[in-house]
């Protein structure tokens, strides 16, 4: 949004208000690109949900076997690489790295790809 916070409609404005009530001001980053954003308080929870349930081994041990279903592209993966795959995204889910979760997601995509032949080396 180019214009100054004086120049917004006030309907804007209140809007911006109420959504950050509703959730946390913090920056992501898309594309190597860094914004803000406000991230709605129920991601926040499941996120941290996700956290504590992967330090359970129990919960941690499925989660090789789900991940095809959250990410489409890691049905590509043979088992051996999805188990690589859930421990390195444990590790980064668990020390709470938003960065090496993005690292772990964006690298095993890119290896899910060239098995898939989507993509070359």
């Amino acid at each position: 949004m180019g214009q100054s916070a004086s120049e917004l409609p006030a309907d804007t404005l209140a809007n911006a208000v109420d959504n950050a009530c509703h959730g946390v001001v913090t920056h992501i980053t898309i594309k190597n690109q860094h914004a803000a954003a406000i991230v709605p308080e129920s991601t926040l929870a499941m996120s941290e949900l996700l956290a504590v349930l992967l330090t359970n081994e129990m919960a941690a041990d499925a989660l090789p076997a789900v991940l095809p279903a959250a990410f489409p592209w890691a049905g590509s993966l043979p088992d051996d690489h999805l188990n690589a795959f859930a421990g390195e995204l444990r590790e980064a889910v668990v020390a709470k790295s938003h960065e090496r979760v993005e690292r772990v997601l964006t690298d095993w995509q890119a290896v899910a790809d060239v098995r898939a032949g989507t993509r070359s080396t």
